[in-house]
């Protein structure tokens, strides 16, 4: 981990806190209008007639089929057609330490299917913006730089256009073969995720307290 001890001025990692308008993990572009997590639980069977409008009969068994497995498990979760078609969860639901005390509640975790890179089949991705920042650049990529290396997931960096400060992003993807996305292969992935983002989470707060 490469830390400049005797660097005292420079900026350091810090954990976002109830500060939506600034870290918004859903940034609208334009005109758009941004509708939080909690509306988008409540309206999901008013938003459900748009959210599958014109979606192909594969888009729609997938989605559907993420759906059943959100119900089941009883996560609370949200449909917005205005910025995917995405499902839209709290991240606690998925990984409880990203609502330990001190943490970003409004943390989101988002789902979207697409075509895969090969174009043979669909890809299930999941991410997350992290609620960590430093206004300090050198400092984001430090953070990539050292950060866990996952079997299954990435992080990355991303310009956030609501401040122009880079979001730090984990994200997994999934390819979807023909069969059915099952029940248990969707336990697995999200036990996967689980641990991942516990694991970024443990050490993006010990990397902001050593700074």
């Amino acid at each position: 981990m490469a830390h400049d001890k005797d660097d005292r001025k420079r900026p350091q990692l810090r954990l976002v806190v109830d500060n939506v308008e600034k870290r918004n993990p859903r940034p609208a572009g334009g005109e758009e209008i941004f509708i939080a997590l909690e509306d988008l639980v409540v309206k999901r069977d008013e938003l459900r007639p748009g959210f599958y409008r014109d979606m192909e009969r594969r888009y729609v068994k997938a989605y559907e089929a993420l759906e059943r497995f959100l119900s089941r498990k009883g996560w609370p979760y949200g449909l917005d057609p205005q910025h995917g078609p995405l499902l839209v969860l709290p991240a606690d639901a998925v990984c409880p330490e990203a609502g330990a005390p001190g943490a970003a509640h409004q943390d989101e975790i988002l789902l979207y299917v697409t075509e895969d890179v090969a174009g043979e089949g669909l890809c299930l991705s999941l991410e997350m913006i992290l609620p960590f920042y430093s206004e300090d650049e050198s400092v984001m990529e430090d953070v990539l730089l050292f950060s866990p290396v996952f079997q299954y997931g990435a992080l990355f960096l991303e310009e956030n256009r609501q401040d122009g400060f880079l979001d730090l992003i984990y994200r997994l993807g999934f390819p979807l073969y023909p069969p059915a996305l099952t029940g248990r292969v969707l336990d697995r992935l999200f036990a996967i995720v689980a641990f991942e983002l516990k694991e970024t989470l443990r050490y993006l707060a010990e990397y902001s307290e050593e700074g």
